[in-house]
């Protein structure tokens, strides 16, 4: 009987995550919990959102599935999703309207040529973040030079 995972459970993303990760690498929830140590009754709490690992734990799951803890925690992708929102807003408050659409066609073009097959989403998303962030920096240098020579 699969685990259900509440909509309400206090870590129901690492639940669905960890459900996901066991279903690709095709292991049952005892196969796993016994690679990582853990009573399967633990795991299926894990798989429930009720509870989550202690670091140790989620350095042995993250073995199994041949991935980092990060990865496994989600953070990387709360990173690139809060870097990628932080640059929208510092282009949003570039004052020079056209500045700004012309930084965003230049990450679109930039996006679509690195796009191409070289990058995959998540490294993407992290290029396009720096060279927003760099544009960015580059716009505030150029307005404080030209305020100081006024």
């Amino acid at each position: 009987m699969a685990a259900k995972i509440r909509d309400d459970a206090p870590y129901k993303d690492f639940a669905e995550r960890l459900r996901e990760y066991r279903k690709k690498t095709c292991l049952t929830r005892s196969q796993l919990s016994e690679k990582i140590g853990v009573a399967e009754s633990t795991l299926i709490n894990y798989e429930r959102g009720k509870r989550i690992p202690f670091g140790d734990v989620c350095v042995r799951i993250a073995a199994v599935f041949g991935i980092t803890v990060d990865e496994l925690l989600g953070a990387e992708i709360q990173n690139v999703e809060m870097a990628k929102a932080m640059a929208l807003e510092e282009m949003r408050l570039i004052k020079d309207k056209k500045g700004a659409d012309r930084l965003r066609n230049a990450l679109d073009v930039a996006q679509g040529v690195i796009g191409g097959g070289y990058l995959d989403d998540y490294e993407l998303a992290e290029f396009s973040y720096e060279m927003t962030k760099m544009a960015v920096m580059a716009t505030k240098a150029l307005r404080n030079k030209y305020r100081n020579a006024k």
